[in-house]
């Protein structure tokens, strides 16, 4: 498929068109620990954060339980740092810190009427790894490079 092609392939095509539905998704609630398992089984980097309405509140990720671990958490959630993960005996971090403690601020996201042709553009000029598709402040999917060579191999 030459670019002129796959160009044309996204011609009309929305993020709507390619963004994937399914998605893990955590709550700001869940402890660290959770966060991690939750992670690992799904074998997912990052999670939206979504409150008891289904808002989006930012995104949770491999990274910010390793910060915690080694007790290098930036305030974003809640205004405080987390705890220091040099334990003194007490109730390690992990256990006691949660999500909203924790979590990095939403990141990029669109529109899922944006033209992915305007998305790609994003994807490469921003090095964007993955934006999350929101309207009116719900999350109603994610989309990464991959989806939209997806679509260009349905096509081509």
């Amino acid at each position: 498929m030459t670019r002129a092609s796959a160009a044309r392939a996204l011609t009309g095509t929305t993020v709507r068109d390619v963004m994937r539905i399914q998605m893990v998704t955590v709550v700001p609630e869940m402890t660290v620990r959770e966060l991690a398992h939750t992670l690992l089984e799904s074998g997912v980097r990052a999670a939206p954060v979504l409150g008891p309405t289904g808002k989006i509140l930012g995104v949770a990720s491999q990274v910010d339980v390793t910060r915690l671990t080694l007790g290098d958490v930036p305030a974003y959630g809640n205004g405080k740092h987390a705890p220091s993960a040099v334990s003194d005996g007490a109730q390690s971090p992990l256990d006691s810190t949660f999500v909203r403690d924790v979590m990095s601020p939403i990141g990029p996201t669109v529109s899922p009427d944006e033209p992915v042709k305007k998305l790609v553009s994003r994807f490469v000029r921003e090095r964007w790894k993955r934006a999350l598709v929101v309207e009116n402040g719900m999350l109603l999917g994610i989309v990464a490079p991959i989806d939209v060579l997806g679509a260009i191999d349905e096509v081509g």
